[in-house]
């Protein structure tokens, strides 16, 4: 219909109703990308702030997390401190089975394991760009490439408990003593070397073990320490930019 019109007015030569025609389609052009625009903002402000939910839940789980696995090394490093110390006297200060529980503790590993639900989805749909924030975007970028770095040494340090630690037990303890329990339906016979470890406490290799566990429980709690302090800052940028 408006074509037709503007076909008319050419032929009859009002070129003042063409003028008038070519400036209703105009902005009636402008007017449809102006509203496409704004429909397109709306959508992904709406798609940002159910992001933005989204990354505050899952550091809210990594911030649990990391200061589950803290309370857990500082337990460890306790208990390998306090096998030190009684390898260090002619005789233990604590009970056989006292010594065989705090060497259990020292075998368990304390690991964090990120959640990235909601920046995997950022970065694997394209929908990085519509959060607004650059120092937020910045920051879960470096978190997550520090979170690598982190998961890179709990690995190694695996890798050398299963080297150098469960050698050790196997050779000069019971293990069944110093196990861990996953389970309680499945429970192992009574051992029968429960005071083995009371052969070994006080050799150079027993203090020795001890050290390594030191060396990487106190690595492992720096790692931690550190990436709870990015927790923090990421939680903190939250803040402001779930609030507009």
């Amino acid at each position: 219909m408006l074509l037709r019109r503007f076909l008319l007015h050419v032929r009859s030569e009002n070129w003042f109703a063409v003028l008038l025609d070519f400036v209703v389609v105009v902005v009636g052009l402008f007017i449809g990308l102006q509203i496409d625009t704004w429909w397109e903002e709306q959508r992904e402000a709406k798609l940002e702030a159910t992001y933005l939910i989204e990354i505050q839940e899952d550091f809210e789980l990594n911030k649990s997390r990391l200061e589950d696995s803290i309370t857990a090394l500082e337990s460890i490093i306790r208990s390998v401190l306090a096998l030190h110390q009684a390898a260090a006297l002619d005789t233990p200060p604590m009970s056989v089975p006292e010594l065989n529980e705090a060497f259990r503790s020292v075998g368990s590993m304390a690991a964090f394991i990120p959640v990235n639900r909601a920046f995997a989805n950022l970065t694997g749909s394209g929908d990085l760009k519509i959060i607004r924030n650059r120092q937020l975007k910045n920051a879960l970028a470096n978190y997550y490439a520090a979170a690598e770095i982190t998961m890179l040494v709990q690995n190694t340090h695996e890798m050398e408990l299963v080297h150098i630690y469960e050698p050790y037990i196997i050779e000069n303890l019971d293990y069944s003593v110093v196990a861990i329990t996953r389970v309680d339906d499945f429970p192992l016979p009574p051992a029968s070397e429960e005071s083995s470890i009371m052969k070994v406490i006080g050799t150079r290799k027993f203090r020795n073990i001890l050290t390594q566990k030191w060396v990487i429980s106190t690595d492992l709690l720096n790692q931690h320490r550190g990436m709870l302090d990015l927790t923090d800052s990421v939680l903190r940028l939250l803040e402001p930019s779930r609030a507009k």
